[in-house]
């Protein structure tokens, strides 16, 4: 590091107001530090909690270890990949609304305020230098902090509101999209469901979702796409290497003999994702050799369901025997969708 860098990184302000202003983005807290111009771009500089990525490091290290030893289940892996998912600046605000009107971010920039982060550690010494109050945040540790550098859409000659104006400062969130733990385990038998309404609790949304299983069939997946496999080797479209690649996939996840599962549901604002039992207890595999994997969806040729939802699939890739009556699944995780406003 030499002085050019770190001027590099520093903001140069034609114009700034300082605010320190605290503000609610859909229930997430938010510190508006400042709105400045340089040139003809006019950027909102905020800051609020993030994750420490030490800890998010030290739990991957951690999997990765009971991956090696083989202890890693199945349900552990598919979990561990929603702590991921920390409430990001850049995804939770599309704009802002000052004194009435709207104006929306055209691009953002930022980070965590880990200890490499020269650009945001230096944007934050420079609001301290102007006496920025930081409110909630004061007392947080460097490591646990977040900003984001949004840009106003135009060009502007000038600031194109006033402090006063600023004092109305609100953020206008994104629709937002979570991915998140259910964990219901459910008893079913297969074929057609008796209709029963079931829901779950979107803690990010603070909303409820209903959702319904309509049916749970059996699926001869080697079978069909075995044949829709060998019509493209014979066609020129696979050469006989890739026919036995997709092969020795498909044996993987339906060996002949054996059938799938589809599970067909009616929900409106997420789209679930249903596993076997017996597949989230198995061990996850070290794959030593290159990955070869191909998703395979299910379809549903009904577009509305017994309660007039929505429906859709979920595709279960675990073998199954075809003479099985009854099935344990397990809601695991749900990618669910904020409904638009209006």
């Amino acid at each position: 590091m030499n002085i050019q860098m770190i001027r590099s990184c520093m903001h140069n302000f034609e114009e700034v107001i300082f605010l320190g202003k605290e503000v609610d983005a859909a229930g997430t807290l938010v510190l508006a530090a400042a709105a400045a111009r340089e040139e003809k771009r006019v950027q909102i500089y905020l800051f609020g909690v993030g994750e420490d990525a030490r800890l998010f490091q030290e739990r991957l290290a951690k999997m990765e270890k009971k991956r090696r030893r083989g202890t890693l289940t199945k349900r552990e892996e598919l979990l561990s990949e929603l702590e991921e998912n920390g409430t990001c600046l850049l995804n939770l605000i599309r704009g802002v609304r000052v004194a009435g009107k709207d104006y929306e971010f055209r691009s953002g920039s930022g980070s965590g305020l880990e200890e490499y982060n020269l650009e945001g550690r230096l944007l934050l010494y420079q609001f301290l230098c102007r006496n920025v109050s930081f409110g909630f945040l004061e007392e947080q540790d460097f490591s646990m902090m977040q900003y984001a550098v949004l840009e106003l859409e135009g060009e502007y000659e000038k600031l194109p509101f006033s402090r006063e104006d600023l004092d109305t400062l609100e953020l206008l969130p994104q629709s937002r999209h979570c991915h998140i733990p259910v964990k219901q385990k459910i008893k079913v038998p297969i074929g057609e469901q008796t209709g029963r309404m079931r829901k779950f609790f979107c803690g990010a949304l603070q909303q409820e979702i209903p959702y319904c299983i309509n049916c749970i069939s059996l699926v001869d997946t080697f079978s069909s796409y075995e044949e829709k496999y060998r019509k493209g080797k014979e066609e020129g479209h696979f050469s006989q290497e890739d026919y036995e690649m997709f092969c020795s996939y498909l044996r993987e996840i339906c060996p002949p003999g054996m059938q799938n599962l589809m599970v067909e549901y009616e929900c409106e604002e997420a789209s679930l994702e249903f596993y076997a039992k017996e597949q989230l207890k198995e061990k996850v595999k070290v794959n030593t050799g290159a990955a070869v994997s191909f998703f395979l969806a299910g379809r549903t040729e009904k577009k509305e369901g017994m309660h007039g939802m929505r429906m859709k699939s979920c595709f279960i890739q675990y073998p199954m025997q075809p003479d099985i009556q009854e099935v344990e699944l397990e809601l695991l995780r749900a990618f669910v969708q904020e409904k638009a406003d209006g």
